[in-house]
């Protein structure tokens, strides 16, 4: 029993029944919808049996015949990876977790939720009572009069723009809760003092950032450096602290612990020093969420680059972000613009919500022109 899928963050679901049931026919329909609806699907075939996918005297055949563990082969447009079990928990999982859901052909004996399908005499191919029955399809003929008092929906096998929309449904449902971070860890080099207690209207920018996020998030954490000294800030309902466990490394770092803490929820994070920055923006990303991708950004001027700071991140948005730890990319923007990211695209009206401000002199410009805007 292959266990890992239970750690994987993208949404997965297993389609079980006899041979010659239509499991593949059906699972074919719901690519080509999902494709159709530009939502990058992965499809895993669970085969009991050893299967064959080379030809013998082919090159690659040749080279896994002599004892290599892992052959690949790509040409222009695709490539193909054929290894050996030692391999196959963490190619599978680099693989598929870039997609936006997973539907798996088999595993019908697995702990995992399904979608199960009956045979023209309307039999199971498992046991009534298992718990992950999600879905059932039939052929016409229903076995046992149960289901729909136990809440489990029936679907007729050529219902399939049905099940599509069911299966669409469950993948959005299975969307992890969203926290939210809020960065005050910053040096403040250029501004003589700390960001964090910059004040409007004798107010801490910081405090009304919590209190954007918090309308939208379960719970908010503060980022912030171990050393830091956050009195000024005075006591902030409903807020955490999180101390920065990677010394020197930005929001990168930040993130990183902020996910390694917390690492099956959805974090929405934004920087102290954003005094722009409106509610209208945050529900408006909040609104444009996509939790099957690695996350939802904005796009900067000219569609040009990602505003890595007033985002939110997905948890498997954490295998990429660790990977780019531990080789020192220390460019949010970067990691996000080799992922699938959902881009939000901004106005250029709007474009100054997300300025920062790092000097005295650009405090006071945002002080003076806050000042005006609330009067």
């Amino acid at each position: 029993m292959d266990r890992y899928w239970e750690r994987f963050k993208t949404p997965f679901i297993c389609f079980a029944g006899y041979s010659g049931v239509g499991k593949t026919t059906l699972l074919e329909h719901l690519i080509r919808r999902f494709k159709e609806d530009h939502i990058r699907i992965g499809y895993y075939k669970h085969d009991a049996h050893r299967f064959q996918m080379d030809k013998p005297g082919k090159d690659t055949q040749r080279g896994a015949a002599a004892g290599a563990g892992i052959v690949t082969i790509n040409d222009p447009e695709h490539f193909a990876v054929i290894a050996e079990n030692p391999f196959k928990k963490r190619t599978i999982t680099h693989a598929l977790e870039q997609c936006e859901g997973i539907l798996i052909e088999g595993y019908k004996k697995s702990p995992f939720d399904k979608i199960v399908l009956l045979d023209g005499e309307g039999k199971l191919p498992i046991p009534a009572e298992d718990p992950g029955i999600k879905a059932i399809i039939h052929q016409g003929v229903v076995e046992d009069t149960s289901y729909s008092e136990r809440g489990i929906p029936l679907f007729h096998r050529d219902e399939a723009d049905k099940i599509y929309e069911f299966v669409k449904a469950y993948f959005y449902r299975c969307a992890r809760p969203l926290f939210g971070g809020v960065f005050v860890g910053g040096q403040s080099k250029r501004m003589g003092q700390p960001k964090f207690s910059l004040s409007y209207h004798g107010r801490p920018e910081t405090e009304r950032m919590v209190r954007m996020l918090s309308r939208h998030c379960e719970r908010i954490f503060l980022s912030a450096r171990a050393e830091q000294d956050l009195s000024a800030l005075g006591e902030l309902p409903d807020c955490e602290r999180i101390n920065d466990e990677h010394h020197g490394l930005g929001p990168v770092g930040g993130l990183a612990t902020l996910m390694g803490t917390h690492p099956d929820n959805a974090w929405l994070i934004t920087a102290c020093d954003m005094p722009f920055l409106t509610d209208v923006a945050i529900e408006h990303i909040v609104g444009e969420r996509d939790p099957l991708r690695y996350g939802t950004c904005f796009l900067q001027k000219g569609g040009i680059g990602v505003e890595p700071m007033c985002a939110i991140y997905e948890p498997k948005f954490i295998v990429p972000l660790f990977e780019a730890l531990s080789r020192r990319e220390l460019s949010l923007s970067r990691i996000i613009s080799e992922l699938p990211f959902k881009h939000v695209t901004v106005s250029p009206s709007e474009r100054p919500h997300f300025t920062n401000v790092n000097t005295p002199e650009e405090y006071e410009v945002a002080r003076t022109l806050r000042e005006q805007e609330d009067n």
